[in-house]
C-alpha cells in the first residue's frame, strides 16, 4: 500500500507561475534518460469522451514492445482501476488494472494511513462511495460526525452539501478534494471540475483543503514508488499543463504536452520538454530519442 501525506508546506493547492516559450518537442540536453518510464494521463491523452485518440491503442502495444514501462494516472475520480480498465478495454487498449492508478485510490490510500477506517462525508458520485465503502470506510450523505469530507468529481453539486462540509470542517473533520482542476474534457465537451467546489469550502472554512491527486508531488511521489520508476527516467505526459506538466515540474519529472485535451493552444510552459500533437506521435519521438 502507498499512502500519501500532506506535504511540509500544508496541503493547500499551489498555483505555478511559468514563463512560457515555445520548445521542439525533444529532450534537452543534458537532461538525457537511460531507459524513459512514462507516466500517462487518461482523459484527454488515451481518450476524448467516448471515442480513442487516433492511434492510441497502438501507442500502448509499442511502449511495451520497446520495453519501456508505463502507468496510467488520472485525477478521474468517478471510475475505480477496474472501471477504467473496461473502458480503455472497450476502445481497444490492452491495460491491466495495476498499470492504473486512479486519485480515488490514492484518496482511499491516503485515509486508511491517517485514519484507519474513516467516517466520510461525501460530494461525488457513488462510484467514490463505493470505493470507499470496500476499503473499510464509513460513508454518509447526511450531516453527522464524520473524520473527513470527501469531494469527488460530480455532475451536479448543491449549496446543501457545501454548507454541511463547512460545518463538519468547523468540527474537526479534514477537506480532502480528490484534485481541483478548474476544468476536463468529455469528448467535445469542456466540464466543470472540482476546482470552484474546492475553492467554496475553502472561502468558508477556517483551514486548508487537502488535495490528493495532481499536480500535488506528494501524488507523483506515491506512483513512482507503486511502479518502481526511478525519478530521473521518468516522462509525464499529458494535455494539462496546470495537472500533468506543471505538477511534473514541480516533481522533478520530465514532461511532454498533448495537443488533444485541455491544452490544444497553449504554448509549451518554460520546464517542459515538449509537444506532441496526440498521443500516437510518441513512437516517433521515442524512436528519435532511443533509437534501437
Amino acid at each position: 500500500m502507498i499512502a500519501l501525506r500532506p506535504d511540509n508546506n500544508g496541503s493547500r493547492y499551489h498555483d505555478f507561475t511559468l514563463d512560457v516559450r515555445l520548445r521542439r518537442p525533444e529532450i534537452l540536453p543534458g537532461r538525457a534518460l537511460s531507459t524513459p518510464s512514462f507516466f500517462i494521463d487518461i482523459d484527454g491523452v488515451l481518450y476524448g469522451g467516448s471515442a480513442p485518440v487516433s492511434k492510441g491503442p497502438g501507442v500502448l502495444a509499442y511502449l511495451r514492445s520497446r520495453g519501456f514501462p508505463f502507468l496510467l494516472v488520472t485525477n478521474t475520480s468517478r471510475m475505480s482501476a477496474s472501471d477504467i480498465q473496461e473502458k480503455l478495454a472497450d476502445l481497444g487498449y490492452q491495460v491491466n488494472t495495476d498499470e492504473i492508478l486512479p486519485v480515488s485510490l490514492a484518496a482511499v490510500e491516503y485515509l486508511t494511513h491517517k485514519f484507519d477506517a474513516a467516517r466520510c462525508f461525501v460530494i461525488g458520485d457513488d462510484s467514490l462511495a463505493r470505493l470507499l465503502e470496500k476499503h473499510g470506510h464509513t460513508v454518509s450523505r447526511k450531516e453527522e460526525s464524520a473524520d473527513a469530507v470527501v469531494i469527488g468529481q460530480s455532475l451536479w453539486a448543491d449549496f446543501g452539501e457545501i454548507d454541511i462540509a463547512r460545518r463538519l470542517a468547523l468540527q474537526g473533520a479534514e477537506v480532502i478534494a480528490l484534485h481541483r482542476d478548474a476544468t476536463w474534457p468529455d469528448g467535445d465537451v469542456i466540464r466543470v471540475g472540482l476546482g470552484p467546489i474546492v475553492a467554496a469550502i475553502e472561502s468558508v472554512i477556517d483551514g486548508t483543503v487537502t488535495v490528493i491527486g495532481k499536480p500535488q508531488r506528494a501524488f507523483f511521489d506515491a506512483a513512482l514508488s507503486r511502479a518502481g520508476f526511478a525519478r530521473a527516467d521518468t516522462v509525464m505526459i499529458g494535455d494539462s499543463i496546470a495537472s500533468d506538466i506543471d505538477g511534473a515540474i514541480n516533481a522533478d519529472l520530465r514532461s511532454l504536452l498533448v495537443r488533444t485535451g485541455n491544452s490544444a493552444e497553449e504554448p509549451v510552459p518554460a520546464g517542459c520538454d515538449g509537444a506532441l500533437n496526440s498521443i500516437a506521435d510518441l513512437p516517433k519521438w521515442c524512436d528519435a530519442e532511443f533509437p534501437d
